[in-house]
């Protein structure tokens, strides 16, 4: 009976991970020389802002980095 229990938790833990994460918003950022970064976020303002700054720490001096697309 425990055991059925726990399983019974796990699996509904596992659910709510899974319904968090499908609600998330995904962004990706692309740099003028190829760079790229991604952030996921259930705001799509952060996610935007995280994937513009994972960009920028692998892009050079002076080149840009622009949101190419951000879905749910």
């Amino acid at each position: 009976m425990k055991k059925a229990a726990a399983i019974l938790c796990m699996t509904l833990g596992f659910l709510v991970i899974e319904a968090n994460q499908a609600s998330a918003f995904y962004c990706e950022a692309r740099g003028t020389t190829g760079a790229r970064g991604w952030g996921q976020s259930p705001s799509p303002e952060r996610a935007r802002r995280i994937a513009l700054r994972e960009c920028a720490v692998r892009t050079p001096r002076r080149a840009v980095c622009r949101i190419m697309f951000c879905t749910r």
